[in-house]
């Protein structure tokens, strides 16, 4: 083949046994381009991207063990080692020519999308897309196989299509080491080369020869064996190898198990049969394993004694307390909870009636009877907490599990006489619990009867009362703004004549302060004058002596008899009198 096709005999010099190229693509972009194929390629670069970005997700999750073994797929369709392509059989037309009849059945058409399959000699040929002559008589053609199918054997040679999610896996006979296949097509030329299956990366194990992937989810846990000891996985891939062993796998959510029924006999030899559940949850898997073998067996066998130790401590009135009621019980144990909510909100108009009408709730509540104390605990809450008291420390501290709660399903008298005597007894007690609580609703349906009259009663007394006391309010306020009218109209006139007479005083204080500036003016222009007339009469002699006249006549006016006295001038010039406001 190499000498009759010098460019196939290249080609076929130069392709390694196992051929692992770097890149990853996705399969259709791996057949050969065409004028369609380049009106797609912006398209088929962004889908690359995204495929390309999903493959390394992917092989980020392989475990690091298994990294050694990855092999990546071809880039396109043309790095086929050794693919024939239809040119390489033109250089045979002249035999063509020659031998018509040959020609004319030798030759094969390969069209797109196919692979044809031939041998020269011992040699394996791949034939590309096209027509193909078959001149040699040694070459022979064997099929026509679709690119699309998964594995195309051609004797050494192997194109594998691996899908996405998924992994090939293969053996190398001649080293014994696995081959593990990403996403894509693969070209593999090698004697040694043995195919084994597809493996799910979303199976829980997938065995790779001696090796085995585990797959462990968020909820369970994963265990192994390495030199004997105990190895716990966590979620995620893991890769086991041999001399390590894997065990399996252990669920850490909440489980439950069912307990099969069983009599048990209580403290007074009554037999009572009992159908629980345990709802627990493994939280130490390394102690679970490690400490016992069979964990749901033991949970198992260690509730039912658990239980049986707990009824043999109680006895029959206790059981069947915790299925009926007593008449110390108070209405809403008796009757629930829509009946006590139902009294509740009368309770609660009457008492808001009440708090208009001005009634205390020690008022109201003098008819109610005091409710009794709190019952005792019933006995499947007896049974809770006596079991989880008994089991939940030994079973975290001993076995790595901790149990959450019982679940009682069903608890009744194994004897069925004993079962009807109490069935009859506890229908003549309901007869009575229902008559108790007949009369029971009439003597408070009686009670609020007489609360409401007394109520309305109340209520019509205090409307009347408040009545007479708005008139009374009315009539004190109508006195009160006529006495402050009256009031602030004394004070207004008042005010009034304070400021009239404030007024008049000011004007007569203005006018006598304005009469005494002129007089004070009036004299002052008097006395001026007279000094001015003093002086002019003072100059002469004679003058002097009429001022002198003057005054003795404006002193003697009014006078009608004088009387003279020769000495008194000399007199009363040499004496000196002093002469008061009131002498005058």
């Amino acid at each position: 083949a190499r000498t009759k096709y010098p460019a196939l005999g290249a080609a076929m010099s130069s392709v390694p046994l196992i051929k692992n190229q770097p890149q990853s693509t996705q399969y259709h972009a791996l057949t050969r381009p065409d004028a369609r194929q380049e009106g797609k390629k912006s398209q088929g670069d962004t889908e690359g991207k995204i495929l390309r970005a999903l493959d390394q997700e992917l092989l980020e999750q392989i475990p690091q063990g298994l990294q050694q073994f990855l092999l990546r797929p071809l880039g396109n369709l043309t790095e086929i080692p050794g693919l024939v392509k239809p040119e390489h059989s033109v250089g045979c037309l002249f035999c063509g020519l020659l031998c018509p009849l040959h020609a004319c059945c030798a030759h094969r058409l390969i069209r797109e999308g196919q692979i044809g399959l031939s041998w020269w000699g011992d040699e394996p040929l791949l034939l590309g897309p096209g027509r193909h002559f078959l001149m040699h008589p040694t070459q022979q053609f064997t099929r026509v196989e679709l690119l699309s199918n998964q594995h195309i054997s051609h004797g050494p040679i192997h194109i594998i299509r691996v899908d996405k999610g998924k992994l090939g896996y293969a053996m190398d006979t001649s080293t014994g080491q696995p081959m593990l296949l990403i996403a894509g097509t693969h070209y593999i030329r090698k004697a040694e080369f043995k195919w084994g299956r597809f493996l799910d990366l979303t199976e829980r194990v997938n065995n790779i020869g001696a090796l085995k992937m585990i797959r462990v989810d968020r909820g369970q846990v994963a265990y192994f064996y390495r030199s004997g000891e105990l190895q716990i996985l966590q979620p995620g891939l893991h890769v086991i190898a041999p001399p390590d062993r894997f065990g399996g796998f252990v669920s850490t959510q909440l489980q439950l198990l069912d307990l099969p029924k069983t009599i048990h006999e209580s403290g007074d030899y009554v037999r009572l049969e009992i159908d629980a559940d345990v709802l627990y949850a493994i939280v130490d898997p390394a102690l679970a394993l490690i400490r016992v073998q069979d964990l749901e067996k033991l949970i198992r066998k260690t509730a039912i004694s658990t239980l049986a130790g707990i009824i043999r401590s109680s006895n029959l009135s206790e059981v069947a307390g915790s299925r009926r009621a007593t008449f110390s019980e108070n209405l809403e144990v008796k009757t629930g909870r829509k009946e006590s909510r139902d009294a509740d909100s009368k309770q609660g108009a009457i008492g808001g009636m009440g708090k208009k009408a001005g009634l205390s709730a020690g008022q109201m509540n003098q008819s109610q009877t005091e409710p009794p104390a709190p019952s005792a605990p019933s006995f499947q809450q007896k049974v809770h907490d006596e079991f989880l008291k008994e089991l939940h420390d030994y079973a975290r501290k001993e076995l790595g599990v901790e149990i959450s709660n019982i679940r009682i399903n069903d608890l009744r008298i194994a004897s069925d006489a004993l079962a009807n005597n109490i069935a009859k007894e506890a229908i003549k007690i309901a007869e009575q619990e229902a008559e108790y609580r007949m009369l029971q609703k009439e003597a408070d349906i009686r009670t609020v009867r007489a609360n409401n009259i007394a109520l309305e009663t109340k209520i019509k007394a205090q409307a009347q009362a408040d009545e007479k006391m708005i008139l009374i309010q009315a009539d004190n306020d109508a006195t009160i703004a006529k006495a402050r009218a009256t009031a602030e109209a004394v004070e207004i006139s008042a005010k009034a004549d304070k400021h009239a007479k404030i007024l008049a005083h000011e004007a007569a204080a203005t006018g006598i302060l304005t009469r005494a500036k002129a007089e004070k003016d009036a004299r002052v222009m008097h006395g001026e004058a007279d000094e001015k007339y003093a002086k002019m009469v003072s100059a002469t002699t004679l003058g002097s002596r009429l001022a002198e006249l003057s005054v003795q006549k404006e002193t003697l006016k009014g006078l009608g008899k004088v009387a003279y006295v020769p000495g008194l001038p000399n007199l009363l010039k040499n004496s000196e009198f002093i002469v008061t406001p009131k002498d005058l």
